[in-house]
């Protein structure tokens, strides 16, 4: 009976709708220029029914009855209503909205629009953050802000190097992600398609409100979300495209690395050559198998691809967006790495009341990766080329499971191994990543006279990781794995945010105040287990191991943390600024629990100024300058225990003397250590215009950023060991400027022209009266000195190669250590004649001193070309796989080395002979001959697009398409011997070579 009722009203309810006196109407929308605009909004209000503009202005809705009201709505264009009569044809004219054109930016715990400003904020489109082809969104962001520096890994799911305004501290320099509010270490698991923008707060006075986490800057995120009175929109954007190493470091083939031995005088170095040509053949001393190992490791046409879909609209009194995607990319080295993650998203917004809004937003990503193993990189570089990749002529007890050929069976010894054999055999390690971000929130306006506003949220990150590695029992030559091996671990993190804010937004007369205030909690937890076995009959399972063998472990951390904070930003007749903001934070963390951050920053809008009228600046639409100061805090660096004070010596402490039964002693340590987060204190100095109706902005910043109290290791008295404290100082500071152009010729061409340019400025200023701390290894260090840049490589200066006899006769230096012609001559820094440590000096350090970034932009009628350029100047890299050669000389080495050894007076004055690249004098020591220019500058991406006409369009029943195809990273320019000078740290040794991807892909709306 009931299904009978519910046909019979469906029907009744149907014949209603038909009986309407309903027709379908048809249109255009144009500026007041005449230009046609594309992607309004047309709804019939009260309702969730509507259409969009297609590129050409156009529109036809159907079901539109007579008395309809026509909502038309565009981003920066007064919204128009329209009823509807008799006519069925609307030619509709938008005019601009000038207090919407400025761009709504969104701030900590708020929005503010750019003109307001008094700080510098850089905002990131989604159109583009999913132009870049690229499994993380900060990829996206490389070249195309000023101030923002990124070191992209060529590895499948790896997250790149974010840095903002230099590096401050000895710890972790990556910025505060915050995604709809949650705090978050990293963003690689979002999908870019899923952010509706990206604001990058860069100066203390915007990230102050952050306290002890905004140090490094802080990275907010808005995830999307519906729009009212918006008709349902399903869109489809995805692309599949393809991975390729364009520039491909060459090495040394076989009859380069035979010449290359016979050139030392070793005779004992060519028994290598010979056991090559009687094993696998040659002639004339040349072997006849010429491995080219990177040729082996690379997997040409790697796949890559993304496919999303997402719908979103809203009614009256709420909004929502749900959306799927799925990202995969396999390594481009040859053998099992590989990632892959489905994202899931929704939001959900309602009006339960005009004085009450709720809403939901839930974020849930599975990330499935498997990990290469990157030492067969360097392997690839170290190994002789004169043996094959297999050899079928192997017993099963000289190789197995595969028969991998090896370089022992050539004479080399075991840190040698066949580079395919070591990816395929110590590639099967796996990740496993879930992670559930849902967020709650109630928005309160309690007073209808007032605008005063009252937000509760609460934000969570569940995290759960499970990694397994795993080593099969394996013999290639002399490098032998007895017996199998597992290792697996699980991780848990489960974090909160819960915020409470009240904003009060208050406007008499010519001035506006607007305020904010409010508390948050915050708590990260971390649990670990962990365990191995060997033996193992199942990859996955400890439990099918020797039960002898099996280890476990585990641990975790809590840390609890509390904040107040409030804001107060004033305008005076919109042209004095005016924005303070104090944070008080308390901390589990250290001994001192509370902090307190404040800014300030002041703005002056002198194009408001009648006097600026009157000066006839007619091309000047908006001037602004603004100055602001801040203190942030940095709770990365690591916190002391503070009451340790006896600790397990170890077997070298005491013992039984005169025996071998050694027992372990204790050390008893009379020092306290206090720890506190670092302070960062920023002074900025900025200036905002725009000329030409708005076709040209420009940004200019000075920015000098001091860490204070930074964590160093400092040296206690009477070799009593080492302890932390808050002791160092750094200083970061710079010039930006952006520049932009856009403007359009005529109905169909349009263009735009952008360059950003950063200068980085990094300088020690105190180390606990020290004048430098050490870093790297002694054979090859590094150093921070005070008035010089962190990091810093410390060592000796090459003025030239010794060329004959005679000049090594004339050098008391050369003839007290041996040298001969072909041997480098360094710089006697101090002139007393002798080289030593003393000699030694700064050579250069990892981080670019100058960054930029060029965008050009041409459009007509349906296509457009999108071309972004990036580079950098100024940073030095350790070819760390060259400098190898000392302590292991049978190394193979570069082609560009083969072909540049100084072989006789006046061939080269930079390259070592054969003989000398394994004199220690040459090699053994950090010198600028291993130093290399990492500057670089690159094609970031080539994007060429077509809107598919509306004809097309309305045939297939679809409302628009664009197709594009890309190249992202197609060509660098850069001058370091190695795949690419992007080498976070600065030491190239096993680095996974970033790639280019060219892609076809389409965005279609339904």
């Amino acid at each position: 009976m009931l299904k009978n009722i519910l046909i019979i009203t469906f029907l009744f309810l149907g014949h209603l709708a038909m009986a309407q006196d309903t027709k379908t109407i048809t249109g255009s929308v144009r500026d007041s220029e005449g230009f046609e605009m594309p992607g309004v909004s047309i709804v019939i209000k009260g309702t969730m029914r509507g259409t969009i503009t297609n590129f050409d202005g156009e529109f036809t809705l159907e079901g539109v009855a007579t008395g309809d009201l026509l909502q038309f709505s565009s981003i920066g264009m007064k919204t128009q209503e329209i009823e509807v009569g008799n006519e069925t044809l609307f030619n509709i004219v938008l005019l601009e909205d000038v207090s919407e054109l400025d761009e709504v930016v969104v701030i900590g715990y708020g929005s503010a629009k750019s003109k307001d400003l008094t700080s510098p904020i850089a905002t990131i489109s989604s159109e583009e953050l999913i132009g870049m082809n690229s499994s993380s969104p900060m990829d996206a962001v490389q070249g195309k802000v000023a101030g923002v520096t990124v070191v992209n890994s060529g590895a499948p799911g790896d997250s790149p190097s974010v840095n903002i305004r230099g590096i401050g501290s000895m710890a972790n320099t990556s910025p505060l992600y915050v995604v709809d509010g949650m705090f978050l270490d990293d963003i690689n698991f979002l999908s870019p398609n899923d952010i509706e923008s990206m604001s990058i707060l860069k100066d203390a006075s915007a990230a102050a409100i952050y306290g002890v986490r905004a140090a490094n800057g802080v990275v907010l995120i808005t995830t999307k979300g519906g729009a009212k009175n918006r008709p349902l929109q399903i869109t489809y954007d995805g692309y599949y495209g393809v991975q390729s190493v364009t520039q491909r470091l060459q090495m040394a083939n076989s009859e380069e690395y035979a010449n290359f031995l016979r050139a030392t005088g070793d005779a004992d170095k060519l028994r290598f050559v010979e056991a090559s040509i009687e094993r696998y053949g040659g002639a004339n001393g040349v072997p006849g198998v010429s491995t080219d190992w990177y040729d082996e490791m690379i997997r040409g046409g790697a796949p890559i691809q993304s496919h999303n879909l997402s719908l979103a609209g809203g009614g009256e009194k709420s909004t929502y967006a749900f959306g799927v995607g799925y990202f995969s990319q396999d390594g481009i080295m040859n053998s099992t790495g590989k990632y892959d993650r489905i994202n899931f998203r929704s939001k959900v917004d309602y009006d339960v009341s005009d004085k009450l809004k709720i809403g939901f937003s839930a974020i849930l990503t599975k990330e499935d990766r498997m990990t290469d193993n990157n030492m067969a990189w360097f392997q690839a570089f170290v190994n002789n080329p004169m043996y094959p990749v297999y050899d079928e002529t192997l017993s099963d007890s000289d190789s197995y499971p595969k028969k991998f050929a090896a370089p022992h069976n050539l004479g080399y010894g075991t840190y040698y191994s066949n580079p395919v054999a070591m990816a395929y055999y110590g590639g099967d390690n796996m990740t496993d990543i879930t992670r559930f971000l849902p967020t709650i929130y109630a928005e309160l306006k309690p007073f209808a006279n007032k605008d005063i506003t009252f937000r509760s949220s609460l934000n969570l990150d569940y995290r759960y990781g499970a990694n397994r590695n795993y080593t099969p029992e394996y013999k290639v030559g002399d490098n032998h794995q007895v017996t199998n091996s597992l290792t697996k671990s699980t991780n848990w993190n489960y974090d909160y945010v819960w915020d409470n804010i009240a904003t009060w937004d208050n406007n008499w007369g010519n001035h506006r105040l607007k305020s904010m205030a409010g508390f948050s909690m915050r708590e990260e937890n971390y649990r670990w287990l962990t365990g191995s076995a060997q033996g193992v009959t199942n990859k996955d399972y400890l439990s099918s191991g020797d039960a002898s063998t099996r280890t476990s472990d585990d641990g975790g951390s809590k840390f609890r943390g509390f904040s107040a904070f409030t804001r107060f930003s004033y305008d005076y007749k919109q042209r004095y600024l005016a924005s303070l903001t104090m944070r008080a934070d308390g901390s589990s963390k250290y001994q001192e629990k509370w902090g307190y951050f404040p800014s300030l920053g002041l703005g002056w809008v002198a194009s408001e100024e009648n006097f600026f009228k009157n000066l006839g600046a007619s091309k000047i639409d908006f001037f602004k300058v603004r100055a602001s100061y801040g203190i942030l805090g940095n709770d990365r660096a690591r916190a002391e225990d503070g009451v340790a004070s006896i600790a397990n010596g170890g077997l070298d402490e005491s013992g039984i003397f005169g025996g071998v039964n050694l027992i372990p002693g204790m050390i008893n340590s009379t020092v306290f250590g206090y720890l506190s987060w670092e302070k960062v204190h920023e002074t900025n100095v900025g200036l905002d215009t725009r000329f030409f109706g708005h076709r040209l902005n420009l940004e200019a910043d000075y920015y000098l950023r001091d860490t204070k109290d930074m964590v160093i290791p400092t040296e206690l008295p009477m070799g009593n060991g080492v302890l932390w404290k808050n002791a160092g100082s750094v200083r970061n500071s710079g010039f930006e400027l952006s520049v932009d152009w856009a403007d359009q010729i005529g109905k169909n061409f349009r263009y735009s022209v952008g360059a950003n340019i950063t200068t980085i400025n990094n300088k020690v200023l105190d180390l606990n009266d020290e004048p430098y701390l050490s870093h790297g290894s002694a054979e090859f260090p590094q150093r921070s000195y005070v008035g010089q840049s962190m990091y810093s490589f410390y060592g000796w200066k090459i003025d030239g190669v010794y060329q004959n006899q005679a000049e090594i006769d004339a050098s008391p230096i050369a003839k007290a250590n041996g040298l001969k012609p072909g041997d480098f001559r360094y710089v006697d820094t101090n002139g007393d004649g002798v080289i030593d440590d003393n000699d030694r000096q700064l050579l250069g350090d990892p981080y670019a001193n100058f960054t930029y970034g060029l965008n050009l932009g041409v459009g007509y009628k349906g296509f457009n070309l999108v071309a972004t350029f990036q580079g950098v100047s100024g940073a030095t890299i350790f070819n760390r796989k060259r400098a190898d050669i000392n302590k292991h000389p049978d190394n193979n080495i570069d082609s560009d080395l083969a072909n540049n050894l100084w072989n006789g007076e006046g061939s080269t004055n930079s390259y070592p002979s054969a003989e000398g690249m394994f004199n220690t004098w040459n090699t053994g020591r950090l010198n600028d001959f291993f130093l290399e220019d990492a500057s670089y500058f690159r094609i970031q991406n080539i994007r060429v697009s077509y809107d598919l006409p509306k004809t097309f369009m309305d045939r297939m029943g679809l409302g628009a398409a664009t197709v594009y195809v890309n190249a992202d990273r197609p060509y660098t320019w850069f001058k370091s011997n190695g795949f690419t000078p992007e080498v976070a740290g600065g030491i190239d040794q096993m680095v996974y070579p970033v790639s280019s991807v060219f892609s076809l892909g389409a965005s279609i709306t339904f």
